[in-house]
């Protein structure tokens, strides 16, 4: 008894399969990967090309462009962004100790 119905044609065995080809990774993807964490503008620039780069080519690596993207535009936001938002709003030089508003002076000053 066969695996195959009637009349359907035979399918390949193991020895005649052959796995498909592994398309590769893209080396700017992994370049933005890691631009992401070293120099966070650079890694958004870079994941956006990248992205552009591996829909035109067919590799591998568009899920870790847009890691890149997404880690990049977070320590943008943390590192750049907030600080200067918080900067500018005067609050850490409005004699705040540390910026943490309990209204504590270091060292006995106010009395």
């Amino acid at each position: 008894m066969t695996d195959t119905a009637p009349g359907s044609p035979a399918t390949a065995t193991h020895a005649d399969a052959v796995p498909a080809p592994i398309a590769p990774l893209s080396l700017i993807a992994v370049v933005a990967f890691a631009l992401a964490f070293l120099a966070p503008v650079g890694g958004i620039v870079v994941g956006f090309i990248a992205r552009r780069e591996v829909r035109r080519t067919g590799e591998r690596g568009d899920g870790m462009a847009f890691a890149a993207v997404l880690i990049g535009a977070t320590l943008t936001l943390v590192t750049v962004v907030l600080p200067a938002a918080v900067a500018a709003s005067g609050f850490l030089g409005s004699g705040v100790p540390f910026g943490l508003g309990l209204g504590l002076l270091p060292f006995g000053e106010g009395s």
